[in-house]
């Protein structure tokens, strides 16, 4: 795939450009930029690339797999593809015509009030991770270990961690 992309920078030197490298920075300079996002995952436990690309205004178009199921609403937040074959040794032409088929249809909302009324439903969501992990204390505390406590409300558990992680 490497290869590819650099074929393509040389094919189209004004139009192409391609990156095989981790680059926080640049990922979210290309999300912050971009329309959509297309996630095509046979297998997707959690999907953080639909997460991250919301906040932006960035349409996600993902596979029906997974946390990409439960993050992206059809026509409301983006587009579903289907779930894809997992038979990983070969592509299956359903999935291809799965692909083009959504992303067609993304297409044709492009520009379009629905288009700019999903932007707004993509941007409006809560993301953090406050209310989550309110509940997963909750869960913790009703074992009722003795000593166990609650958190002050606000409270940042872990702020040298904030500077790993990739977010908008």
């Amino acid at each position: 795939m490497e290869k590819q992309l650099d074929d393509l920078e040389v094919e189209y030197p004004l139009k192409a450009r391609g990156v095989a490298k981790f680059n926080v920075k640049l990922a979210h300079m290309i999300i912050d930029g971009a329309d959509f996002t297309i996630v095509p995952s046979r297998f997707e436990p959690c999907g953080l690339i639909q997460l991250q690309a919301m906040p932006y205004g960035c349409v996600p178009i993902v596979a029906s797999t997974g946390g990409l199921v439960d993050t992206v609403k059809e026509g409301y937040t983006g587009f579903q593809m289907g779930a894809f074959n997992v038979e990983c040794e070969t592509v299956d032409p359903a999935d291809v015509t799965a692909i083009a088929t959504t992303l067609k249809r993304a297409l044709a909302v492009y520009g379009t009030p629905a288009f700019l009324e999903m932007i707004q439903n993509c941007m409006g969501q809560e993301l953090s991770w406050k209310k989550p992990a309110k509940k997963w204390e909750e869960v913790l505390l009703s074992l009722g270990v003795e000593g166990s406590e609650a958190g002050i409300e606000g409270e940042e558990i872990a702020p040298i961690a904030k500077e790993n992680v990739a977010t908008p």
